[in-house]
């Protein structure tokens, strides 16, 4: 730990704007990471329990069900079921507004993640850039009598700010690879569902309306006109 914090005074303003970075990135990363695990469920378990309600045609249980369950799948089956007795386009066009909805919502911030990583290894080179303006300035102003200890000292700076970058690019690019390879996985699981209900719902024509119930008394007065 010591010399972590050596590395980071040696290395001068760069360090702590690298660090910055970091940080940021680091939020950013668990941010989605567990918003995208919560969002990730057993797609087949849960088109199978949807299909065992919807073949006994309680449409608006299979909505509540979608809406209980926190996840783009499960908005994009609701998208599906609530479009299910218009035609085949329409429907298919409610599934394109639901993923327009569902993505760029699991696609926030990764924008911003893949500029901390492009950034980073610049902001190296900026802080290395620096150390060799110092280097050169102290040759100038000193000439034949600048000692190599100080040249050393920017040197070591210069490297250091380099590494640095480059360790903190290194980082972030992990963290959007595995954000993106998750969001891609959720994407087809999606494609995959959307598709599944829709050839389900083709070969049945469910009504949106509930049922309506008939009451006690309602018989008994139907039987009263009846008799009248």
């Amino acid at each position: 730990m010591p010399y972590i914090k050596e590395l980071i005074n040696a290395g001068g303003p760069i360090m702590y704007v690298l660090l910055g970075c970091l940080g940021l990135a680091t939020i950013i990363f668990l941010d989605r990471f567990f918003y995208l695990h919560r969002a990730r469920i057993d797609t087949q378990e849960f088109l199978r329990g949807l299909f065992n309600i919807l073949k006994n045609g309680k449409v608006i249980e299979a909505i509540a069900i979608c809406d209980d369950t926190k996840s783009p799948i499960a908005n994009m089956a609701r998208a599906v079921i609530c479009h299910s007795d218009q035609e085949e386009s329409r429907i298919r066009m409610a599934v394109d507004d639901a993923a327009l909805t569902e993505i760029p919502r699991m696609q926030r911030n990764m924008k911003l993640l893949a500029c901390l990583g492009q950034i980073a290894p610049i902001l190296g080179l900026l802080g290395t850039l620096i150390s060799l303006m110092n280097i050169f300035s102290k040759i100038q102003s000193q000439g034949h009598f600048v000692e190599t200890i100080q040249l050393a000292g920017d040197v070591r700076t210069a490297l250091i700010t380099t590494v640095a970058g480059l360790i903190v690019a290194m980082a972030v690019q992990l963290f959007y690879f595995l954000l993106a390879e998750r969001i891609d996985t959720i994407v087809q699981e999606m494609e995959k569902a959307a598709s599944e209900i829709i050839n389900f719902l083709l070969t049945r024509k469910l009504s949106l309306a509930e049922p309506e119930l008939n009451t006690p008394d309602d018989d008994r007065t139907g039987g009263k006109n009846d008799g009248d």
